[in-house]
């Protein structure tokens, strides 16, 4: 990261407050997220990365997973003012680490259009031959 004062924290609590307004941020807020559905989005992910500058929390992402075998990065976000610094790298990379340390080596992620780019610097690359699907009911 190229903003000393930013530290990425592995955590398991956070201000819902402001892990609504990194949702916000991405355009991913539900309206029904409750305090408690932000706590257990937290607590039950595999690995959840918070960027924090002067103990507020600037960016995020997660890996759910089943411990074992595969992990799926998600929710991989910087506030605008904090993009273009590195940060959102340092939050991959620190996912991706912590996944390695446990031996999870299939990674997966549905990227934004336009977002391809990023993670091809860490490895990623489109999925030929898979078509990823969403339930929509």
């Amino acid at each position: 990261m190229s903003h000393p004062a930013v530290t990425l924290t592995i955590a398991d609590t956070w201000s819902h407050e402001e892990i609504c307004t990194l949702y916000k941020a991405a355009d991913w807020m539900q309206p029904t997220f409750s305090p408690e559905q932000i706590e257990k989005i937290l607590k039950h992910s595999f690995c959840f990365v918070i960027a924090e500058y002067n103990g507020h929390a600037i960016g995020m992402g997660r890996v759910i997973s089943d411990s074992v075998s595969d992990g799926y990065l998600q929710d991989i976000v910087v506030l605008p003012e904090w993009r273009s610094q590195g940060i959102g790298t340092g939050i991959v990379t620190k996912l991706i680490q912590e996944c390695h340390k446990h031996d999870i080596r299939w990674l997966g992620i549905i990227a934004d259009p336009g977002t391809e780019y990023f993670y091809r610097k860490f490895g990623f690359a489109r999925a030929n031959g898979y078509t990823p699907m969403l339930y929509e009911r």
